[in-house]
């Protein structure tokens, strides 16, 4: 098995001098984020990684994303290593459905995340934030990525299925990390022989596969049939065109994707931001101002047009470490795309994370600098030079809930406590679908 990179050859393909690198056949040796952003440095927005006698393109040049995601966004799917990577666990909902089937699950969900809705869950969110909080003690050192993920768990199956499974968040944590970690060796490892040959690897993931279904389906099985005006009331009582429910392996495959996609995100978002502030005391210490107009009062949706600064450090640690690397589409019929030629079923990776960090779109992209977001500033911002929850008709359903969710979190933690990272802690970001931090993040609690 060997590797290399070479810019996009055109239509009539010359030769070339390939890279040679040699990869285990379980996962690959190195930063996955450093290789993309190695290469992207000596081959341009336009390059192609070939796996023997594979080939994946690679494309971080705004205009062409914007054609790809917008323009024609018809002749696309998501790319099929996608579905073999992840498909198992989430089915065929929202993340992976496409065409006529996509487009009549996106309509049912979409109801549930218009924005006086999820206002209404705002309160919620706050609530389990100070609950988590009773809990901390100044001078102790916490994993403020368990802790997150933990809350944001338990935020999005109350709001979004009126369920509460805080007591089950640290086993629906680990059965979480099994199961995308394994999905990313999919994406990494490219024979499917392998996953044969390293069965006691494949066992662990079947079993957290099997352990999450049976919590799941317990989530549909409490909740009812009563209306009680949540997503999964939404999903119970649609109906097709010819008056039938959805499946049951239906309404589970979009409550799983939803359940994954809805608090692993905005967790890791989160750690993000406590990160940076930790990085950053002047711009911790500019936010903490602004958090001064509450007075002590916990934040409410209300109150976030009156914080500003508050959503400008969220969309640049959103920058930094967008929710995920990038987006995989695939042509449904042979196309010209950047003047060259792709056939049906190509792979191409969109990565929103070259684009963050690409000097052209945003000047010291290394630097963390939350005005870049001011009004002036991010007016000037290129157009889709800025993707954190993708674009086109497939944009992020839950853009605007985690937004506030985040918002709101980080915003009453920063009323109680300062965060800063631990000593000695080196902190490394991880790839696993989403962009988190390897190993967790070590922080100490800090009375202001």
């Amino acid at each position: 098995m060997q590797i290399s990179s070479t810019k996009v050859p055109g239509p009539v393909v010359p030769s070339f001098t390939r890279v040679i690198t040699a990869l285990s056949p379980v996962r690959l040796p190195f930063d996955s984020l450093k290789y993309t952003y190695d290469n992207a440095n000596i081959y341009g927005k336009f390059y192609a990684i070939y796996f023997d006698n594979q080939v994946t393109y690679v494309i971080s040049d705004r205009k062409l994303v914007y054609e790809i995601l917008v323009e024609r966004h018809a002749e696309f799917h998501k790319a099929q290593i996608l579905r073999d990577s992840i498909g198992e666990l989430v089915g065929n909902g929202l993340l992976t459905s496409e065409d006529s089937f996509w487009r009549r699950q996106r309509k049912l969900a979409q109801p549930a995340f218009h924005f006086q809705r999820i206002a209404a869950y705002g309160e919620t969110m706050v609530a389990q934030t100070q609950d988590m909080l009773r809990e901390w003690q100044a001078g102790e050192t916490r994993d403020i990525a368990h802790d997150m993920m933990a809350l944001t768990l338990g935020i999005v199956n109350k709001t979004l299925f009126n369920i509460d499974v805080r007591n089950q968040a640290k086993h629906i944590g680990e059965l979480t990390y099994i199961l995308l970690e394994s999905a990313n060796d999919r994406l990494n490892s490219y024979h499917p022989i392998w996953e044969r040959m390293f069965k006691t690897r494949r066992r662990r993931e079947e079993k957290a596969m099997h352990e999450l279904f049976a919590i799941i389906d317990n989530i549909i099985t409490q909740h009812g049939n009563e209306d009680k005006g949540d997503l999964l009331s939404m999903l119970l009582a649609a109906r097709d065109d010819e008056g039938n429910p959805m499946s049951a392996k239906q309404l589970r495959d979009e409550v799983m994707t939803l359940f994954v996609a809805g608090h692993e995100t905005t967790a890791n978002a989160l750690d993000w931001v406590f990160y940076f502030l930790a990085q950053n005391p002047e711009v911790e210490a500019k936010l903490l101002r602004e958090i001064e107009i509450l007075n002590g009062k916990p934040p409410a949706v209300h109150d976030l047009p009156n914080l500003p600064y508050s959503e400008m450090v969220l969309k640049e640690a959103l920058r930094l470490y967008p929710p995920a690397a990038g987006a995989t589409r695939q042509p449904i019929h042979d196309i010209e795309l950047g003047g060259y030629h792709f056939t049906k079923g190509s792979n191409i990776v969109i990565s929103t994370y070259l684009m963050h960090r690409n000097p052209e779109y945003f000047p010291d992209p290394l630097k963390f600098d939350p005005e870049r977001f001011s009004p002036a500033r991010e007016a000037q911002i290129q157009k889709y030079a800025y993707l954190p929850f993708g674009g086109g008709p497939r944009v992020c359903i839950g853009n605007t809930f985690a937004m506030m969710e985040a918002r709101l979190i980080f915003i009453t933690i920063l009323q109680h406590y300062r965060l800063t990272l631990a000593t000695n802690q080196p902190v490394q970001a991880e790839q696993l679908f989403t962009i988190r931090p390897k190993g967790g993040l070590k922080m100490k609690v800090v009375k202001p």
